[in-house]
């Protein structure tokens, strides 16, 4: 449900969003193309959020990555950002929120 939910609330606002539903697809998919923004769960089957981001940071991707998370303790938040994102954002994240990140971030449409 949270895929339908982000990628209105990302087309709405004239963005492009292509999905990937496992983390080793989303990590092969992201190093294949570039993107203006990736946003990962952290909780993907296959290849967890944490792994697939330092994947593509020791591969010089440095385009914001963001994360997306039921995990909302302060030692995951700090274990995201070191793992290379930029942001960690935590469930429930409304439509307005994801917008106002993607903006933060300065992914254009």
């Amino acid at each position: 449900m949270n895929v339908e939910l982000f990628t209105a609330a990302l087309e709405t606002d004239g963005h492009d969003v292509v999905i990937e539903r496992d983390g080793r697809s989303g990590l092969e998919r992201a190093l294949g193309e570039r993107f203006d923004l990736v946003i990962l769960d952290v909780q993907l089957p296959g290849m967890d959020g944490f792994a697939v981001v330092r994947e593509l940071r020791a591969a010089n991707v440095r385009g914001p990555i963001v994360a997306v998370s039921s995990s909302a303790m302060a030692d995951q938040i700090q274990e995201g950002l070191a793992a290379g994102f930029d942001e960690y954002l935590t469930k429930p994240i409304s439509p307005a929120e994801l917008r106002h990140a993607v903006r933060r971030l300065g992914a254009a449409p």
